[in-house]
């Protein structure tokens, strides 16, 4: 049938130390008010609130403040936030901050056009309304939203996460510099980055990968691998994470995610858990548990990596003890126990990985309720 595939980024991204000074220009191009969304305390702690404001308002753009947004945000806050965009009629949207302030800003872009309320939103919808711009500027080196057509929203009463996503949600602008990566502490950097390596092979696994998403994926992989420890202790090397955050934010654009982020989001909503901590634990024993569905896959990235095996079980088979080997560097949780889990709540994890369909449909091996128990119970 030959190749064929979509690719579609339309993001313009501004990259590299310093970058942050564009934004008055680049928002200007996109209207005269601004929302400027970001959460509650790190912006405002190191004086960014006040600086991102001087440089949209030496433009000539107005600027209106919505700093409520809490780690994975909750449809009632983004609805808060889509109230003040429409009180002060702005006509762009400029997020700040991690995952969960990007997030934030793509679903108040929406319905402050749309109106409605955010569950309207929610997958299997998909956003194809016009939204008001957005121009992304993460704070970590792990959510890549800063490229991706996906809000991430946490129905609290559901204990639930949810996904809001559509092309008209991809930021028109993303601004990364490394600069502000310096603030972030050691385990936030590390947790970030294992949630960036994620969404790199995931989406080279996927059922939906491609070949420029796999491009994207390799090349993240291997930095954050080769890096990651380094940049973990000396913020002047994190420029390397922003970058492979960047590059697994493209991969999973086109590609999505899979079982790892299924099984994360119980540790998520049910244990307070950071997301990247929580696809961490996941990630040596998801190399195995797909690695038979994806024999050409696994030997590739094997081969990227610079690994040396004799067959493609040995190759898989060195790719989980790297990355397992990699979190135990870092200190980084491998047992559910250490994250306060209990062997009673297996049959509340399965029917709960299990219902993320989307993620799961996305796997490359089909999983059935022994599959999810069985590595439960190995890593309990």
């Amino acid at each position: 049938m030959g190749l064929r595939f979509a690719f579609h980024s339309p993001t313009k991204i501004l990259f590299g130390r310093g970058s942050l000074e564009e934004l008055g220009e680049q928002v200007k191009r996109l209207g005269g008010k601004a929302l400027l969304v970001t959460g509650r305390r790190f912006a405002r702690r190191y004086g960014y609130i006040g600086r991102l404001t001087s440089l949209m308002e030496e433009s000539g753009v107005e600027v209106a403040l919505f700093d409520r947004v809490e780690p994975n945000p909750s449809f009632e806050t983004v609805e808060e936030g889509a109230l003040t965009a429409r009180k002060t009629g702005v006509d762009v949207v400029v997020g700040f901050g991690g995952g969960s302030a990007l997030d934030a800003a793509k679903a108040i872009a929406l319905l402050c056009v749309q109106g409605g309320r955010a569950k309207d939103y929610v997958y299997p919808y998909v956003v194809e309304e016009p939204v008001l711009p957005i121009v992304a500027i993460p704070t970590t080196c792990g959510t890549g939203s800063e490229v991706t057509k996906f809000s991430v929203l946490t129905d609290v009463k559901a204990k639930r996460k949810t996904v809001v996503a559509g092309g008209p949600l991809i930021p028109k602008v993303a601004i990364l510099d490394p600069e502000v990566l310096r603030h972030l502490p050691r385990d936030l950097t590390v947790y970030t980055a294992l949630d960036a390596f994620s969404h790199a092979i995931e989406a080279y696994w996927s059922k939906a990968s491609q070949p420029i998403s796999d491009l994207f994926a390799l090349e993240s992989m291997k930095i954050l691998l080769k890096d990651l420890e380094k940049a973990a202790q000396d913020v002047e090397a994190r420029d390397v994470l922003h970058y492979a955050s960047l590059l697994a934010g493209l991969a999973i654009n086109q590609a999505g995610t899979t079982v790892v982020h299924a099984m994360g989001y119980y540790l998520t909503t049910y244990h307070d858990v950071h997301h990247g901590l929580s696809n961490a634990v996941f990630l040596p024993v998801a190399v195995r548990l797909n690695a038979p569905a994806i024999p050409d896959k696994v030997a590739r990235l094997a081969d990227y990596l610079g690994l040396e095996y004799e067959s493609v079980e040995a190759a898989a088979r060195l790719i989980e003890e790297s990355l397992a080997r990699l979190e135990d560097r870092l200190g980084v949780p491998r047992r559910l126990g250490e994250l306060g889990v209990d062997r009673s709540e297996v049959e509340v994890f399965v029917k709960e990985t299990l219902s993320y369909r989307r993620n799961i449909e996305n796997n490359p091996r089909e999983l059935t309720e022994d599959d999810v128990r069985s590595l439960f119970m190995e890593i309990i």
